[in-house]
């Protein structure tokens, strides 16, 4: 595994599925502004585009199941940011002792919970995208992309969600809590006996997240 080393702004692009954007429905709102001197605020309507046939109703259902899969999409990238960090520590941890004989006990350990949480993280993104033209061909998609994906589809109109885009969204939901599921449960129970062995060793622990 090789780290990702971050720019100074301190994150990087997702490397599968990207972000959702999400246009305000029609409605009455406050712009507020402030800087180093009084807040101002403007009062803002926005209107639906006559062009469209789809009523406002229509575009208030399309953008609570958007906000919804936004929700979805950042609950998954949470995930792959601690699982990312985990595995980081864990290689960390792998290297250091890579010369020491007497602790291939702790690195085989070490194995086996990294490739524990790599099938977790492999349900959520494609990690082995290249950016090349083929790689969608080569590679199946997974959650992010694939809630990245039906977002996509839902706000190409004015248009409440179908029925087929509401089993799809159940569906992607059902999996991804799955894995959350799954995640929680290696880090209070795998993750927590491996720290143990590291602890009877006199070596640091693994920590899942940032306090």
């Amino acid at each position: 595994m090789t780290d990702f080393r971050l720019g100074q702004e301190g994150w990087r692009a997702a490397p599968d599925g990207g972000r959702i954007s999400i246009l305000l429905p029609p409605g009455n709102y406050t712009v507020k502004l402030s800087g180093g001197g009084p807040e101002l605020s403007q009062p803002l309507t926005v209107k639906k585009d006559p062009n469209s046939s789809g009523s406002e109703a229509d575009i208030q259902a399309q953008t609570e199941m958007l906000m919804d899969l936004r929700k979805d999409l950042e609950s998954a990238a949470d995930m792959v940011n601690q699982i990312e960090m985990v595995r980081s520590q864990l290689e960390n941890i792998r290297s250091i002792l890579r010369s020491s004989s007497d602790a291939a006990s702790v690195r085989s350990a070490a194995d086996d919970v990294d490739k524990k949480f790599t099938e977790v993280e492999d349900k959520l993104i494609q990690r082995k995208l290249t950016g090349q033209g083929q790689d969608d061909t080569r590679w199946p998609s997974m959650l992010v992309r694939k809630l990245a994906y039906l977002a996509g589809g839902l706000s190409s109109g004015d248009f409440a969600p179908t029925t087929q885009q509401r089993e799809v969204h159940a569906m992607l939901r059902e999996r991804l809590v799955a894995q959350h599921r799954r995640l929680d449960d290696l880090i209070h129970q795998d993750l927590v006996a491996f720290n143990k062995m590291l602890q009877d060793r006199n070596i640091g622990n693994v920590i899942s997240q940032v306090p």
